[in-house]
């Protein structure tokens, strides 16, 4: 099993085996204000072998700062893969997992999708787009 990709996109969902990203793969996040909850989807697409067919197989999603200290709490799903005839391993398994971040402060994170052994991850930014308070620099004496 090996976790192919993952992306974060504003929101996706799979239909009848078909990915479907609305604002996917980008790796800006602009915020006005801190914290926020962003609302976001961890996008990841797993390659199953028929040695892991037919068994649960434990995805976890981690989002962590740049330190490495997590935002928020593991993230698990289940899935089960089964052989379909006519077909050929590997076979995909695509997640979408929707959720809200709260992010604490601009910076670099890091989604971070484990299934069995194999890890794969993106990073984006936050970036504040707020307005920052300029204070004027004192002058030493005044031009007349």
């Amino acid at each position: 099993m090996r976790v192919e990709y993952v992306m974060v996109a504003d929101a996706a969902q799979v239909v009848g085996g078909k990915l479907f990203v609305l604002g996917g793969g980008w790796n800006q996040y602009r915020a006005t204000a801190f914290p926020v909850p962003m609302t976001v989807s961890i996008v990841t697409s797993i390659l199953v072998d028929s040695p892991d067919t037919g068994h649960p197989i434990v995805v976890s999603l981690t989002v962590a700062d740049e330190a490495g200290i997590p935002v928020v709490p593991e993230i698990q799903a289940q899935v089960q893969v089964g052989r379909v005839e006519g077909s050929r391993p590997p076979y995909r398994v695509m997640l979408p997992i929707n959720t809200t971040i709260p992010i604490p402060r601009e910076g670099r994170y890091t989604a971070q999708v484990t299934a069995g052994d194999s890890v794969n991850n993106t990073e984006f930014d936050v970036l504040f787009v707020g307005k920052k308070a300029e204070i004027a620099p004192a002058q030493k004496g005044s031009l007349h």
